[in-house]
């Protein structure tokens, strides 16, 4: 039985007097006019941990408690607070535990329907930890506005378990028929998910019922099996002409559609088509996967505001791409990205760029364990080259894995949403 008491000494904030720091915890700054104002106050009749800015719109600085734990066993951090008006959890709060040479912390939040907010994380403190670490609260990048820190704990929780899913991608041109023989061979393979490419019918175009939605729908339920797929979907009623993804469950029954939001410019020059103006995500049983459609991959936002929502896998359905920058896309992002293309070859990479059939990873990623990836295979279906890959979701280590995402670059989860704000002010200046 995995023991549940809180392993953060004054987690609720309850012992030491108001206006002061609370007992167990110290206040740290890089400089004492960047510090913010920590101090212990009462909320909704209750004592709470008050995090204010201090009238310096760069100011950062950090409460710290010290936690006793033990390396090779797993632990859930979790943390309940209220914000004032223009305060954001993920620009101006860090929850996070450093222990030796390990860090991670909290970067999924929740609002309910109060206005509180709660974020939880879970992490295995391996090798590289420590059995002493501390518990950091950090405030930052607001001159005004409080954050009302109701609680903290950290308690030892149940390992981890993998979150395995085989992925089979394609390379080359067939017809339905063809197409039929990859995904059934595919699910001989043990592939949880199929990729199609871009314009798997050509260039015929069909409605969301049609012969390929119609096709990837009977295979996904007939196997029980994800499988997407991209064709121009014309939407008669409408007069609207898209280039469309969409992704089917072990069922058969559709649970994504994406339109390419950024269409080769012949696209729309030529043949009309009206580009897409959402980039969702869609839950599966295994996680959150996304979609980015050939002419995406030339710009950064679809893949960042893909894992910005949370999207552990990109499907990349493309008639040709350039393969060079799938490391860049993947790395930057921390997701893994999967290709099937009509022409310029299949590809998966993983959280550091690594594309799975390398022999060696690049001699400048370190991502401090092994790989992420397993049963890496190749194989001829007809007309059609198929890689197929085993991934493990459980795991999504960086390029530069310096102990973990506090740390490491690209930093994605941690610093992509408070980093953007400026640059995306100047670009809408710049367009506008």
């Amino acid at each position: 039985m995995v023991p549940k008491r809180n392993l953060i000494a004054n987690g609720d904030f309850q012992i030491g007097a108001l206006g002061s720091t609370p007992a167990e915890w110290e206040q740290k700054s890089p400089r004492p006019g960047l510090a913010p104002v920590f101090k212990l106050t009462r909320r909704r009749g209750k004592k709470v941990l008050a995090a204010a800015g201090n009238g310096r719109g760069d100011c950062v600085g950090h409460l710290s408690a010290p936690v006793s734990l033990q390396k090779g066993l797993s632990y859930r951090l979790r943390v309940r607070f209220e914000l004032s008006p223009g305060l954001g959890p993920h620009r101006n709060l860090l929850f996070c535990l450093y222990a030796g040479g390990f860090n991670d912390g909290i970067f999924d939040f929740r609002q309910d329907a109060g206005g509180s907010y709660s974020g939880e994380g879970r992490f295995l403190l391996g090798e590289h930890g420590a059995d002493e670490g501390d518990i950091r609260i950090f405030f930052r990048f607001a001159a005004a506005g409080t954050a009302w820190i109701r609680k903290i704990e950290l308690q030892q929780c149940a390992p981890l378990p993998p979150r395995l899913v085989r992925i089979a991608c394609t390379n080359g041109a067939t017809d339905a028929a063809g197409w039929t023989r990859v995904l059934d061979e595919a699910a001989q393979a043990g592939a949880d998910l199929v990729l199609l490419p871009e314009m798997m019918n050509g260039e015929e175009l069909e409605g969301l019922r049609g012969p390929s939605a119609k096709l990837m729908s009977s295979k996904a339920a007939q196997h029980s099996l994800l499988v997407a797929g991209s064709f121009m979907h014309y939407d008669k009623r409408a007069d609207v002409l898209s280039n469309v993804a969409l992704l089917f469950d072990r069922r058969g029954r559709r649970i994504g559609r994406y339109d390419k939001v950024h269409p080769y410019s012949p696209e729309i020059l030529y043949q009309g088509v009206t580009p897409g103006v959402k980039v969702p995500v869609f839950r599966t049983p295994f996680g959150t996967v996304g979609f980015m459609i050939c002419y995406d991959s030339w710009f950064t936002d679809v893949a960042e505001l893909l894992a910005l929502k949370g999207a552990e896998i990109i499907l990349f359905p493309n008639a040709g791409y350039y393969r060079d920058l799938m490391p860049a896309r993947a790395a930057d992002n921390g997701v893994r990205i999967a290709a099937s293309s009509l022409g310029s070859g299949n590809g998966i990479w993983d959280t550091t760029g690594t594309e799975v059939t390398q022999a060696e990873p690049s001699a400048t990623c370190h991502p401090q364990c092994p790989p992420t990836y397993s049963d890496v295979r190749k194989r001829k279906v007809g007309k059609v080259e198929m890689l197929l890959a085993t991934l493990d979701l459980a795991i999504s280590p960086s390029p530069h894995n310096w102990g973990g995402p506090m740390m490491s670059a690209s930093g994605g989860r941690r610093n992509r949403r408070d980093q953007l704000g400026t640059l995306n002010r100047e670009i809408e200046e710049l367009i506008g």
